[in-house]
């Protein structure tokens, strides 16, 4: 029942957006949805930058703990990957 909400949510969100086109608030949707985007490139990049850091010295990395940010990238990564 939630997924089929959170379908219809994410489904009626992007019609909301496609329609904003066609207005007066075209230009304002459009820097909206920029600034997004380079929000999430800004965050993952600062992921991705961290955790090289930390493995700079040892690239394989076993005396070092997994934090939050480590997960976060590895799912991620699967997710694009489409790995399971």
């Amino acid at each position: 029942m939630r997924r089929k909400v959170a379908a219809w949510i994410v489904c009626l969100a992007v019609i909301l957006l496609l329609t904003l086109s066609a207005t007066d608030y075209s230009q304002t949707a459009n820097l909206l949805l920029i600034s997004i985007r380079v929000a999430l490139i800004a965050a993952l990049s600062i992921l991705i930058v961290r955790e090289r850091w930390k493995y700079r010295h040892d690239p394989q990395g076993p005396g070092v703990k997994q934090d939050a940010g480590d997960t976060i990238l590895r799912r991620v990564r699967r997710w694009y990957y489409d790995e399971k």
